[in-house]
């Protein structure tokens, strides 16, 4: 459980709140909302690593203890129900058909002196089993973005807003700063991009990149973090097909 959550919340960390966008449909699970509960979308369609994910958020007065009993008791007939702490939230979750179900909760202040509430994300992702393929499956990660031998994708988010396609690409490698840098602006103009802006900070530890094609965007960041070096790519792009 505490593998899976952190999981979920680098996930959730890379993508902005999404609002109805031409996202790919599916038969989510119908996760309910504490009473007295204020709802909204975190990720109504989101991918990571080739996995679908739909997220909402909530915020309500009620504390926290009377929440988690709340979904305790929704939670006890569901297959292979668990429960943990990771350090101030509690993560409750089961297997729903093709789905893993996960609830995290936060006490969280209301305001105006009136104690404490709870604050919580109710996230749906489908599980893969038996995958006939799953090397094809593992090379989708991080298909398309160009990195330098040796590179490892930690993470390949897709989600849909306002009828715009937004993927995030995080990497990391052993390759300096400018390396990776003078990499990427090879490869990516040899793919047809065109190099709109170029900075490099912090004494040539930290880069900043933007490419365009057409009516697509790519930000890339490249920065030192402790002995490796990360890339963060995020790529925005009209969606006209709806998938």
């Amino acid at each position: 459980m505490r593998a899976a959550f952190a999981w979920l919340c680098l996930c959730i960390g890379l993508v902005a709140a999404t609002a109805a966008g031409a996202a790919p449909q599916r038969d989510w699970p119908a996760i309910p909302s504490p009473p007295d509960a204020s709802t909204f979308w975190i990720a109504e369609y989101l991918e990571q690593n080739t996995v679908p994910m739909q997220i909402r958020g909530f915020e309500t007065r009620v504390p926290l203890s009377e929440v988690v009993r709340y979904y305790e008791k929704w939670f006890a007939d569901k297959n292979g129900y668990g429960a943990s702490e990771l350090g101030p939230a509690r993560v409750l979750g089961a297997r729903m058909g093709a789905y893993q179900v996960t609830v995290q909760l936060w006490a969280t202040p209301t305001g105006a002196g009136a104690g404490m509430g709870t604050k919580g994300r109710l996230v749906a992702a489908v599980v893969y089993e038996d995958v006939p393929d799953p090397e094809a499956r593992a090379a989708r990660i991080g298909r398309g973005f160009p990195r330098p031998a040796g590179s490892q994708v930690i993470s390949d988010t897709l989600s849909f807003d306002r009828g715009q396609r937004n993927r995030t690409v995080m990497v990391t490698n052993g390759v300096s700063v400018e390396t990776n840098a003078l990499y990427l602006r090879e490869q990516m103009i040899r793919l047809g991009w065109t190099l709109v802006q170029d900075r490099t900070i912090d004494g040539g530890l930290r880069s900043g990149l933007v490419f365009r094609r057409a009516q697509e965007e790519m930000v890339v960041t490249i920065a030192r973090r402790d002995t490796d070096y990360i890339v963060i790519a995020s790529q925005t792009s009209p969606d006209t097909d709806g998938q």
